[in-house]
């Protein structure tokens, strides 16, 4: 008996699917992402392109800066004091120079009471200054300007006299108000002002042209310059050459120091 073996070849069919996805559905899903690397490489592009411009603008050698310009209305100041300063600037950089520095050193200048540096295209530093307007002596070694602000300058080109003035810290414009006070009150009676002081008292000392001196005290002290308005012209200014000084503490009068060789001290 033969046993047969009858083998069976199935054959294998493949079976082919038609694709879906088409050029315009890629597009939409890769398309934004590639428009944004494209933008994003270009920035990069461009930032490199910055930096790269930025530091050959940047090198010691080039764009020198080649003049310094000032401006403002200068009286007690001069071009010749700033340029030392100014000079250590020139053949720097323009791009790189420290203007906060340059800014830090003119400021320093006592006479200064403002200053503006800024760079002038192609090779120019641009200052613009304004100088304190001094009103007077403050003390034995600082002057005033006419904001009540205490300076000490090395030198006074701008002509005087400079009237002096002294008194408690935090008082200067009080006391360049009532010095004007006192000259519109008595510059007309022929008393000229140039020294007023009010010490730590808060008493006043007022000092004229002639050497003559004023002692009102501490209160009443408007009452007591209208009095000495009053009587300087009618009882005093015949002997204001013998008088050296007038003291208006009194209620209903005042007190005279007569100069050495003249009478004894009267009461007015």
């Amino acid at each position: 008996m033969r046993f047969g073996h009858r083998q069976c070849h199935r054959g294998a069919t493949a079976l082919r699917r038609k694709s879906t996805t088409s050029p315009g559905a890629w597009k939409a899903v890769w398309g934004p992402s590639l428009r944004w690397l494209g933008v994003a490489l270009a920035l990069a592009g461009v930032g490199f392109g910055a930096r790269f411009a930025s530091g050959k603008l940047r090198e010691p050698g080039a764009f020198p800066l080649r003049q310094v310009r000032i401006e403002g209305e200068l009286r007690n100041l001069a071009e010749d004091d700033f340029q030392p300063v100014a000079r250590g600037y020139l053949g720097q950089n323009f791009f790189n120079v420290d203007l906060d520095a340059l800014h830090a050193a003119l400021a320093a200048n006592p006479w200064v009471e403002e200053v503006t540096v800024r760079r002038g295209w192609p090779d120019t530093v641009e200052i613009e200054l304004r100088e304190r307007v001094a009103f007077g002596y403050w003390g034995e070694r600082e002057m005033v300007d006419v904001n009540g602000h205490r300076f000490q300058p090395e030198g006074i080109r701008q002509p005087g006299p400079w009237p002096r003035l002294a008194g408690p810290d935090g008082h200067e414009k009080d006391l360049i108000r009532t010095y004007q006070q006192v000259r519109d009150l008595l510059d007309p009676v022929g008393l000229k002002l140039v020294k007023l002081v009010q010490d730590e008292r808060r008493a006043w000392w007022l000092t004229f042209d002639t050497g003559l001196e004023v002692y009102l005290g501490r209160e009443q002290f408007e009452q007591r310059l209208l009095r000495l308005a009053r009587v300087y012209p009618r009882i005093l200014a015949a002997q204001a050459a013998r008088i050296a000084a007038v003291d208006l503490r009194y209620v209903n009068g005042f007190a005279v120091r007569w100069k050495a060789g003249s009478p004894d001290p009267t009461a007015g």
